[in-house]
């Protein structure tokens, strides 16, 4: 399992919103363009359900909201880069400058949780990190994840 498997160029956004709440709906809106949620007022819901049970803003300028849905047929992954420090109520209380988005189906914990550790490799490397802050292209996204 690879994290490219899940993560596309075209599920890679460069967005200049600082709102939380705007980061969120721009992605699941996008999610629902590319065909990977069925229905998007559920799965815009089940993100932000998700998020009022406790922040997904992880720490180190990282946030990982994420919905498994039994529409869902597959795991994917969305990134979105940041242009600015955007309030997300994490951890660390720092805010947000990269979010990972995972959607897919209820019924797989394990590649859930396979997913999200790999996630998560990539992002307590403090140069993969700024790499990834710093990126101007998608190509540039997935050249982080290329040996996960």
């Amino acid at each position: 399992m690879r994290i490219l498997d899940y993560l596309t160029e075209s599920s890679i956004l460069f967005l200049t919103d600082s709102n939380k709440n705007q980061v969120l709906k721009t992605m699941t809106k996008k999610a629902f363009e590319l065909g990977y949620v069925p229905n998007e007022a559920a799965f815009s819901e089940a993100i932000f359900d998700r998020e009022s049970i406790m922040s997904t803003g992880i720490g180190l300028q990282v946030a990982i909201p994420h919905a498994k849905l039994p529409g869902i047929k597959e795991f994917f992954v969305m990134g979105a880069i940041l242009g600015s420090d955007t309030s997300w109520d994490a951890l660390d209380k720092k805010p947000v400058r990269l979010v990972f988005m995972i959607g897919g189906p209820s019924d797989k914990q394990t590649d859930y949780l396979q997913i999200l550790s790999k996630i998560t490799l990539v992002i307590k490397n403090a140069d993969r990190r700024s790499a990834l802050m710093a990126a101007d292209s998608a190509k540039a996204v997935l050249d982080a994840f290329a040996d996960l």
